[in-house]
């Protein structure tokens, strides 16, 4: 914990230059308040989560700038008793800095409620032309697809998070050179809350139309990792994807490796439909034991267990019904299930910088549960959630 603190003072000087010097600063955020409701197998539960996110930028010189990014709720609702752990999940900071506060207690009637505070970004940036070099927390991101990165092994986030648009960052050094207006070389290194290193390096280029990306490093200090990812058109569709393949590095010659892969189309008709479809496989999915929908929706997703199936396939619709209304639908099939998933979502631009949201989620599979025996699982979850950003 000293080591933390000690690393917190030593960036919050440069904050203070940038204030006292009057130097350009910029404050934005939200404050959002979304009602949900959740029906698991044979209970209903509700929660409340009201949620302030404030973004503060710096710029003391114009070789410098910094951030101090933070993220407050306010949760109430029975799912506080119904699960006794979930303070204690909110409570657990992935990063080597402990930036995460949470208080929680009694409502009464079968409720509580919960105050956490969390830093997710807070970072320096020096750039010295087309080098960039940046500290601290944030989020290094490498994917091309939209549903699933396998490249992404520094964040790795949940689909599923329909109150988390920035995603979480890490703890990390990240080192950019622009070689060109396409392409960049990346070196990366960060560290989590039990120590483990992930470093990696990074290309990108532009050829034929397309960007294309390779990354090589180690993962947690457990797998070898390479990959290569790319983005662009094929004829008037977008087409994207990512793989990337791990092999134990304790017992390299004794393993075959594991490869997740992930692939998709986009395409934007002329009335403004889009549509998309992806699809991911994931050999790290044979090895996982899974016997509740629960378990990987409020988990803590590393790039590994991104697939709860060998094979995932993904895919949506949305369409601007109005200027200011606009729908969505979307679906993953889980063959190894037999289950699927359905999303559909309406989003409403009241005025200006306010903004409303209806979102549905519907999962249904088939578990082995740890008794031996199988049973369909059914869940269903609704969110209502009104936005102001500022």
């Amino acid at each position: 914990m000293f080591r933390k603190i000690i690393f917190l003072l030593l960036l919050f000087p440069v904050f203070q230059t940038g204030v006292s010097g009057q130097e350009k600063i910029t404050l934005t955020g939200y404050l959002s308040d979304m009602q949900s409701i959740y029906h698991i197998p044979d209970n209903w539960l509700w929660e409340n989560i009201l949620h302030n996110r404030l973004n503060l930028h710096v710029y003391p010189a114009n070789w410098l700038s910094g951030t101090l990014q933070v993220r407050n709720r306010v949760i109430t609702g029975n799912t506080l008793r119904k699960f006794p752990g979930y303070a204690a999940t909110l409570d657990r900071d992935q990063g080597f800095l402990d930036l995460i506060h949470v208080t929680d207690g009694d409502l009464g009637d079968g409720a509580g409620y919960l105050l956490t505070t969390a830093v997710d970004r807070l970072w320096l940036q020096f750039t010295f032309g087309n080098l960039e070099i940046k500290a601290g927390r944030q989020r290094i991101n490498w994917g091309q697809t939209f549903v699933w990165n396998p490249n992404d092994i520094f964040n790795s986030y949940s689909y599923f998070d329909v109150d988390y648009p920035e995603r979480p960052g890490s703890d990390a050094l990240r080192i950019q050179y622009y070689t060109g207006t396409a392409s960049a070389v990346e070196l990366a290194t960060k560290i989590d809350s039990a120590d483990r290193i992930t470093a990696a390096g990074y290309f990108r280029f532009n050829t034929r139309g397309f960007d294309v990306q390779f990354i090589g490093g180690v993962y947690q200090e457990e797998d070898l990792v390479v990959g290569t990812g790319w983005s662009g058109n094929l004829g008037s569709a977008a087409f994207r994807g990512e793989l990337s393949y791990f092999r134990d590095l304790d017992q390299f010659r004794d393993t075959a490796g594991y490869l997740m892969a992930a692939a998709g189309f986009d395409y934007t008709f002329p009335s403004s439909l889009w549509i998309q479809v992806e699809g991911l496989y994931s050999a790290f999915a044979k090895e996982m034991d899974i016997y509740s929908f629960l378990q990987f929706y409020s988990g803590n997703l590393d790039v590994k267990n991104l697939g709860f199936t060998t094979w995932s396939i993904f895919s949506s619709i949305s369409y601007p019904l109005t200027p200011l209304l606009s729908g969505g639908f979307a679906t993953i099939w889980y063959p190894q299930w037999k289950g699927f998933y359905l999303g559909p979502s309406v989003d409403l631009s009241l005025w200006r910088n306010f903004d409303l949201s209806l979102i549905l989620q519907y999962f249904t599979a088939e578990f082995d549960n740890p008794s031996g025996s199988g049973s369909r699982e059914n869940n269903t979850f609704g969110f209502l959630k009104f936005k102001w950003s500022f």
